[in-house]
């Protein structure tokens, strides 16, 4: 499990290289439980979010991308599809409560509070998943998820897959976030 988180941070680190480096992962940070808990502060990641990831990783769920581009006769949806095969689709429950955490340790890295980094990891998680959770005030986490669109436009039809996650615009879209997440509580984040 850890080597699974692992390789989540390294994809959060690269996504979010624009706002500022969020370091290497450090486990003895997050609130791990054995239970669910998708409303307490700190975010806290469950076992079986984790196995859920795991089980994603190892199965047969890949290459269903650019709505099954795979069994089309267009050679170019046809090669988008088997070049993204590798990646897993980001929209599960599973996905969105470790993204969730996952952002919101990065926030916390980046500066933020708790409050504000919870918002910014429910905003993040909707974003990758479809998912929203409910650690922060959703009314300031739409406002992020705007701010997110405004500079990186929307998500794609199906859902983020990391390689556009880790695009340049996506890149300036979380940076924006950060940015309005830093604004919260001020005039300006009305």
């Amino acid at each position: 499990m850890k080597a699974q988180l692992a390789v989540e941070w390294a994809r959060f680190r690269r996504a979010f290289a624009a706002a500022g480096d969020i370091g290497e992962l450090n486990l003895e940070e997050w609130r791990l439980v054995a239970e669910r808990d998708r409303k307490g502060l700190p975010p806290a990641l469950s076992v079986a979010a984790i196995q859920g990831l795991l089980k994603l990783e190892k199965s047969g769920l890949r290459g269903q991308v650019i709505r099954t581009g795979e069994e089309t006769a267009d050679p170019t949806m046809k090669l988008v599809a088997q070049a993204q095969a590798h990646e897993v689709r980001l929209q599960d429950a599973d996905h969105s409560e470790a993204y969730a955490v996952m952002a919101y340790q990065a926030g916390r890295r980046l500066g933020l509070d708790e409050a504000k980094a919870a918002v910014f990891g429910d905003a993040v998680a909707y974003l990758m998943t479809g998912w929203m959770q409910a650690h922060g005030d959703s009314a300031r986490a739409d406002k992020l998820i705007y701010e997110f669109k405004k500079a990186a436009g929307a998500p794609p039809e199906g859902g983020f897959l990391w390689s556009h996650l880790q695009s340049l615009s996506c890149r300036t879209g979380f940076k924006a976030m950060v940015e309005m997440a830093r604004l919260m509580g001020t005039a300006v984040f009305r």
